[in-house]
């Protein structure tokens, strides 16, 4: 049976308030605090056995209950609804508080701890003697139980396990621990560890029964029934076979036990000293943001894991500044990785940009960065894992796959609204300064995601442009202000997508040939001549040959070619370009000759190191976009 008095109501076990107070006429604190023990006492009644909330940042807490099929209906909602009262009552004046209960415990603090690993304060209740005796049986079996039902909870989703174990013919021995679900395995398993290995006395335990209650985890033992048992595995050993069995023996047996609790206990402070190392880290090339960042840090062993120690068949791809992996956590989760060029200092320089930029975005339309790696030498970006290839690799591999017009339509809106989100629509202003084909990738629904933010700048919400004395970009997509000057600002991401318009219209790349070291045939050179002679429809990709609506491909063509003036002031916005592509009555304007190349002289090298669709440039020296008989400077590989 069950213990009846555990079953029927909650028991108060203890309280810990801190002894820091907070002004008892700051009453915004006070509201907080008023509204989550509400918030947390009303979740309690709704089934969870666990649950976290803050109130504006400024007050946070937890409640965590025993397995709810251990507990009557409605006792963890009673539980943790006397919880608040109680505390509310004895630490109402304090910053933070924690209270514990048979069946629940509850906490709260004015720091954000829901991630922490915390093994104080501490409660207990344990039967002690005052003299060391030798190990027994008893505790022999304890230890083993203990251990059991710690590594159970390390390896379950709701971080609970538990054992029963036989001891003779009227005694079973219950035993229970528990963590708090928003730890990790090692975190668990190494809290549990270190109740186990240092808060029993074994060598002064008394009669079994007992409990040690910390704020992330807990154990309980008791030689009656406080749970409801569904472990089979309980083990029996009778009296008889105990005959026989020397002192030595059984202390050899218990040592054993506990050092698997004490490895526990061993492996948590190496990967704590590791997560301080890591943070060290962290400081050091983040600064002031790297409070932001913690919770997106992984350690590489988990990487080095998901990607089957960077196998050649997990890569999927390779970029100016490193290789791109295929990967899958622990918990089932498709992950891309990024791992930088250890020999790459501008690759560096990109990663720091890219984890503090792209951590603050989150659109449909943008690639997620799920978190990185900082450690050991190693530089490493993980995003979601996007099933399809790049836009790239649909318009211009060596055997295209076809995309109907009305995918490319929804393409064209997709990268649309990304850039949107960009320029006007984020808590930053962005620009991407590096939008290609290449760039965008397309998920297993043809939805576009930008990626790649390593050259990406935020400038401020009414700055206007921004300039640079190093020209980084991909040949093809750079505005001429950008490439002449280093200016960029919004107009630049337009005349990039502008470029991708028109590449997605007619299925050939800017650029693509070249002739005696001269360009000839520029896609924008090409379309602006069909588009001055009234032939638009020309251009559009001979894959397309279903059906396609002639009103949105030539509007379509006049909004790439509106995108790619010289003048960045006769670009449109991409609020404007937004509005052109969704108000089908709109008139839109004129477009004027654009910005391309006219027959320049190449230097060799140039032509060579343009060799693929990805090839960008870093040079401090300007490219020549015009219309005169200007040369162009070399092209360096990025």
């Amino acid at each position: 049976m069950l213990d009846s008095n555990l079953s029927e109501f909650p028991i108060y076990l203890s309280h810990n308030c801190t002894n820091k107070t907070f002004n008892a006429n700051n009453s915004a604190f006070q509201t907080h605090l008023t509204t989550l023990l509400f918030n947390l006492a009303s979740n309690a009644t709704t089934g969870n056995k666990f649950y976290t909330a803050d109130v504006a940042n400024t007050v946070f807490g937890l409640f965590l209950c025993r397995d709810q099929e251990d507990l009557p209906s409605g006792l963890c909602g009673e539980c943790v609804k006397n919880a608040t009262h109680e505390i509310s009552s004895k630490c109402g004046s304090f910053h933070e508080a924690i209270i514990w209960y048979s069946q629940c415990m509850l906490r709260y603090s004015y720091r954000n701890f829901f991630n922490e690993m915390e093994t104080g304060p501490v409660f207990s209740e344990l039967n002690t003697t005052n003299k060391d005796d030798e190990q027994n049986f008893f505790t022999m079996k304890l230890a083993k139980a203990l251990d059991q039902a710690a590594i159970q909870a390390g390896d379950s989703d709701e971080k609970y396990g538990k054992r029963t174990t036989k001891l003779n013919d009227l005694q079973t021995l219950y035993a229970l621990a528990q963590c708090t679900q928003n730890l990790s395995i090692e975190d668990c398993k190494g809290c549990l560890g270190i109740v186990i290995g240092t808060s029993i006395p074994w060598s002064r335990l008394g009669s079994i029964g007992g409990r040690v209650l910390y704020p992330s985890c807990n154990i309980r033992f008791e030689l009656f029934q406080f749970y409801k048992d569904n472990d089979k595995s309980g083990t029996s050993s009778s009296p008889e076979r105990r005959k026989g069995k020397s002192p030595i023996i059984i202390l050899i047996v218990v040592l054993a036990s506990i050092s698997v609790t004490l490895f526990f206990a061993a492996y948590y402070f190496l990967h704590k000293n590791a997560r301080k190392r890591r943070a060290a880290i962290l400081e050091d090339n983040f600064g002031l943001e790297m409070a932001t960042l913690e919770s997106l840090q992984f350690d590489l062993a988990t990487i080095i894991a998901a990607t089957n120690r960077f196998s050649d068949q997990n890569k999927i791809g390779k970029g100016g500044f490193g290789e791109v992996y295929k990967g899958i956590l622990l918990d089932g989760l498709q992950i891309a990785v990024k791992r930088l060029s250890k020999s790459s200092k501008q690759g560096s320089n990109e990663f720091k940009n890219e984890v503090l930029l792209i951590a603050k975005l989150q659109h449909r339309n943008l690639v997620t960065l799920i978190g990185f790696c900082l450690e050991e030498q190693e530089k490493i970006l993980i995003y979601e894992y996007v099933p399809n290839k790049s836009l790239d690799y649909f318009l211009f591999d060596s055997q295209p796959q076809k995309l109907s017009w009305s995918q490319r339509y929804n393409i064209i809106g997709g990268i649309i609204q990304g850039i949107l989100y960009l320029h006007e629509h984020s808590r930053l202003k962005v620009i991407h300064r590096d939008l290609k084909p290449s760039n965008i990738l397309l998920d297993e629904c043809m939805i576009p995601k930008i990626s790649d933010f390593g050259l990406a700048r935020i400038v401020e919400i009414n700055q206007d442009q921004g300039s640079t004395s190093v020209i980084v970009g991909t040949y093809g997509y750079m505005s001429p202000e950008y490439a002449m000057f280093g200016q960029f600002s919004e107009k630049s991401d337009v005349f990039s997508f502008g470029v991708m318009v028109l590449e997605i219209i007619s299925g050939k790349k800017n650029f693509s040939s070249y002739e005696s070291h001269r360009i000839t045939n520029g896609l924008l050179s090409y379309v602006w001549k069909q588009w001055s002679d009234h032939t638009p429809l020309n251009i559009l990709d001979p894959d397309i040959t279903e059906n396609y609506s002639e009103i949105e491909v030539i509007k379509c063509i006049q909004i790439g070619l509106l995108c790619v003036q010289q003048d960045p002031d006769a670009r449109p916005t991409m609020v404007t370009v937004a509005s052109y592509l969704t108000s089908h009555p709109i008139e839109l304007p004129t477009p004027q000759e654009p910005a391309f190349f006219l027959h320049g002289r190449m230097d060799e090298n140039a032509v060579a190191n343009e060799s693929s669709s990805n090839q960008s440039i870093n040079t401090s020296t300007p490219l020549i976009f015009s219309n005169n008989q200007m040369s162009i400077s070399q092209f360096l590989p990025r």
